[in-house]
């Protein structure tokens, strides 16, 4: 019994911390990246401001059409390695936001997986690269303490949308699939040289005995210039 009322108590301690951390890091974000100021986050994502990364209907895109696309990931590519050197020995700083419209998740993402960076909201692993490098984003959050952004992260299906907000795009991916695994099989993370993201958490409820990963690659993308403008496409 006192174990219980232990843990009833706990938990709404975590999440007290985190609802205010969250709110610091937000005024932060915009603080710091103030393209990132003049909208809310869902604004971003209008389809047709989107620079999508296949043909329309599986049809081959013309030949002028093609190669402004290409320039623009190119451009896309660039940025996020820009950003990434400008991350270097930022940990536990905002950096971009975390949506994901099925789960009504709207969160702000950090720098690093500490244990004190993941009690602020989902921490992005230094070692990996920032979305458009052409690597693998991966991000790890609570599933159900300091706020338990990860709590519906089993819900996701095939298809269904993860989008990610930062200071240089708004990047739309696509849920490719949901796995299981040991804490030790990291292989399923590893760099295969897609454009992809990564959400891991802790698998069942209430256990660490498990990873729970959901897996998503790159379908869409807005960059992002000072002051808020962008550079659009079809």
């Amino acid at each position: 019994m006192l174990v219980g009322v232990g843990v009833l108590l706990y938990l709404p301690g975590t999440w007290g911390f985190t609802w205010w951390q969250q709110g610091s890091l937000a005024g932060e974000l915009t603080g710091a990246y103030p393209a990132l100021a003049g909208s809310t986050p869902e604004e971003y994502f209008v389809e047709e401001d989107m620079t999508l990364m296949r043909a329309e209907q599986g049809e081959l895109v013309k030949a002028g059409v093609e190669a402004e696309r290409l320039s623009r990931r190119e451009a896309l590519r660039q940025a996020s390695l820009d950003f990434s050197a400008s991350l270097q020995g930022k940990t536990g700083e905002p950096f971009g936001r975390l949506l994901i419209p099925k789960i009504g998740l709207d969160v702000v993402m950090i720098e690093g997986i500490g244990t004190g960076d993941l009690r602020k909201g989902p921490g992005h692993w230094p070692e990996t690269p920032a979305p458009g490098a052409g690597g693998n984003f991966i991000v790890s959050g609570h599933r159900t303490t300091y706020g338990a952004p990860f709590f519906k992260l089993n819900e996701l299906k095939p298809g269904d949308e993860i989008q990610v907000v930062l200071p240089y795009a708004a990047v739309v991916y696509k849920v490719s699939r949901t796995i299981i695994v040991l804490p030790t099989e990291v292989d399923v993370v590893a760099q295969r040289g897609v454009d992809e993201i990564s959400l891991t958490t802790c698998e069942p409820i209430y256990s660490a005995a498990r990873r729970l990963i959901v897996q998503a690659e790159l379908s869409a993308f807005k960059l992002v210039g000072s002051g808020g403008d962008s550079v659009t496409g079809s």
